[in-house]
């Protein structure tokens, strides 16, 4: 599923039939918002609903082109289990319909040309935006503060579109995984450009130095997410 423009009604009539349902649209978010794909019989036991009420509600979403499916191993042995999971298509509702990807393709084309170094201030300007955006959270704390707010940080993640998970490996390690990328027709263009300026703002909303970042995967290279890895001050 891609950009769905104003004469696009029979996909919207779709969404609308898909998500039009609480429930359903409750379990959409579950889904989203799950570290890891969910199967029916789990969806079932959290919303209190019959494990096939649960895959009717399931498979829906992927009739829509919501949810994408697949299989997780029984550890008891047997069958695979079904699971569901976000789908990576991109989808941009807008009426009347805006070009902002293509507006953002335009920039950083215009900027690389500018300047041969813009691309070595990226992470600067991503860090900035991040250190704004920390400031707003909820508890307003990064780890230069002494503590991470990362109920915060998910959230903030979250609400830009970002399905992210995090880990804290030690005491001196955070590890960010973001299993989609809400740039990625740019940064396939200009990965060096618009994957700096996003790792940028992640280490400044954990309030990390950028040379204190790793990333060891990335979707532009074909990972299923983007990894990063963030050594804590001492």
């Amino acid at each position: 599923m891609g950009v769905v423009r104003n004469w696009d009604l029979s996909v919207l009539g779709t969404l609308g039939g898909a998500l039009g349902n609480a429930t359903r649209f409750a379990v959409y978010e579950h889904v989203v918002r799950s570290p890891a794909p969910v199967s029916a019989g789990e969806v079932a036991k959290i919303f209190g609903l019959h494990r096939t009420v649960a895959r009717s509600h399931l498979e829906k979403l992927t009739t829509a082109g919501l949810v994408v499916v697949g299989t997780r191993r029984n550890p008891r042995g047997g069958r695979p289990a079904k699971v569901y999971a976000p789908s990576s298509a991109r989808l941009d509702i807008q009426l009347p319909p805006r070009r902002y990807e293509a507006l953002s393709a335009m920039l950083v084309r215009l900027a690389a040309r500018l300047d041969r170094h813009a691309a070595s201030l990226a992470a600067e300007v991503g860090y900035e935006y991040g250190r704004e955006a920390a400031a707003g959270l909820a508890h307003g704390r990064s780890a230069g503060d002494g503590g991470l707010d990362l109920e915060g940080i998910v959230a903030y993640l979250r609400d830009a579109g970002c399905s992210p998970r995090v880990d804290v490996k030690d005491d001196r390690t955070v590890v960010v995984e973001v299993s989609n990328c809400l740039y990625l027709e740019v940064a396939r263009d200009h990965p060096g450009f618009v994957c700096d300026l996003s790792t940028g703002m992640l280490c400044g909303l954990l309030g990390v130095e950028p040379g204190a970042h790793r990333q060891t995967a990335s979707i532009v290279d074909g990972a299923p997410a983007c990894v990063h890895e963030f050594a804590l001050p001492a």
